[in-house]
């Protein structure tokens, strides 16, 4: 039998005679914590990851929902994207969560301030309930009207008090209802084939959070579909093989949150800090896998990634795809620029990022070094620019001029450089990070 139909049976046939026996869903808390416990270890071994890790994201990231009434997507008039996977024999549909009843109806009783009466959920409860046939644990509208004291309670609380995990609320009196399901009542998320996020299990929760938009809520992963594990498996082996088992910068999927990363978050505080544009256009120059277009985007930038490595390219489409990132790429490097469809004028952005300028050099013969340097900044028309450069010293052999005399440049020196070849007139030294300097050049 599914899952859904034993709770049916379990809440129609053995809950109004449970109660009443000592004891009985204390033994049954038990064993059914047991079972699920021993399922997500068997799935942790053979998937290679931790199924009862619980992950802090925000809201805003699950998009989607799996709905599995193919008539009541019909009666709304909300046609699914796409079918997901078979879970079980059952065919799931994707549609956009703020399209579920639950969330419609939580928007008009909280922000709009309908009584629950006027809602879509008590129109379906209504409908459904009718006789004596049980629809979504309402088996009368006195047992709906219940359950809303509840949502109400529940929306005072974590409004109040904040969201907390499922372990932390064991005692609370909201949960003694569903005490039997507790071990398995965190907010669910599957995870599609592209790495979307897809809900499945918390939606009072997770309504509510997103209503009051709480920066972070706690969920547990419970299915991955085949193509994200093999994507998975993917980045762990390359990093492992290529980077000596570190990303270059963090990885923002809460699945890929575990990989360890040569730089941290540091860098994007310190920009974000000293922003003096809080909203505009952006371009990262050598964006590698994409993290700073990501974070700058989630902070409402329009944000463009310059990368010309293939391998990095590959990444990037492929986590931009995951956690559907709007942010534009060109996929070639700034001294090709001039031939891309995407930049025909000079590279005018509101900010320009240069944390990895030093690797576009790689391949530039030493005598044009000069020249594509000055070629580089005399075309930024940026009004704040962030550039990165070893703490002890610049690059070697940037060009003998009449400025430069020696084979080597200290980060005073190459700023100084920078800033005579550039419309930029002031720079400031914003922090460092793995004995590297930041400057802010506007």
């Amino acid at each position: 039998m599914k899952k859904t139909k034993v709770l049916q049976f379990y809440l129609d046939n053995i809950k109004p005679y449970s109660d009443k026996i000592p004891y009985f869903r204390e033994l049954a808390e038990i064993v059914w914590n047991l079972i699920w416990k021993l399922k997500l270890t068997l799935k942790s071994i053979w998937f290679s990851v931790d199924m009862k890790k619980i992950y802090w994201i925000s809201p805003q990231k699950i998009i989607y929902g799996l709905e599995r009434d193919y008539l009541f997507l019909l009666e709304k008039n909300k046609m699914p994207e796409k079918k997901l996977f078979k879970i079980g024999e059952a065919d799931w549909y994707i549609i956009k969560f703020e399209d579920k009843s639950v969330y419609q109806s939580f928007y008009q009783h909280f922000i709009m301030g309908k009584q629950w009466s006027e809602t879509d959920l008590y129109i379906n409860v209504s409908n459904k309930t009718k006789g004596e046939k049980s629809f979504w644990r309402y088996s009368s509208i006195s047992d709906f009207y219940n359950r809303c004291k509840m949502f109400d309670e529940l929306y005072d609380d974590i409004k109040n008090n904040g969201i907390k995990t499922q372990r932390e609320l064991k005692k609370n009196s909201l949960l003694k209802e569903d005490r039997i399901r507790e071990i398995e009542n965190e907010m669910i998320v599957y995870i599609g084939s592209e790495g979307e996020l897809l809900y499945k299990n918390g939606q009072h929760r997770l309504s509510i959070a997103r209503l009051l938009n709480l920066d972070k809520v706690p969920i547990q992963i419970l299915h991955r579909h085949k193509n994200w594990l093999k994507f998975r498996k993917e980045i762990f082996a390359y990093i492992r093989r290529e980077m000596k088992g570190k990303a270059l910068r963090p990885l923002l999927h809460p699945d890929l949150s575990d990989v360890p990363s040569l730089w941290s978050d540091k860098r994007f505080e310190m920009i974000k800090k000293n922003l003096i544009i809080k909203k505009g256009t952006l371009l990262d120059i050598g964006a590698d896998w994409g993290y700073f277009c990501h974070k700058f985007e989630e902070i409402g930038f329009q944000c463009t990634a310059m990368e010309s490595f293939p391998k990095n390219l590959y990444f990037m489409k492929k986590l931009k795809r995951a956690e559907r990132i709007n942010f534009n790429i060109i996929s070639k490097s700034i001294f090709d620029y001039k031939d891309s469809e995407d930049l025909k004028d000079d590279l005018n952005f509101d900010v320009v990022l240069a944390l990895n300028l030093f690797n576009q050099f790689v391949d530039i013969e030493e005598k044009d070094l000069h020249s594509k340097f000055v070629e580089i900044f005399g075309k930024i028309k940026a009004k704040e620019m962030y550039f990165q450069v070893p703490e002890n010293g610049g690059m070697e052999k940037i060009g003998k001029t009449n400025k430069c005399k020696n084979d080597y440049i200290s980060s005073k020196e190459l700023i100084n450089y920078i800033i005579e070849n550039t419309n930029f007139t002031y720079v400031n030294k914003i922090g460092e990070e793995r004995n590297h300097a930041i400057y802010k050049l506007y």
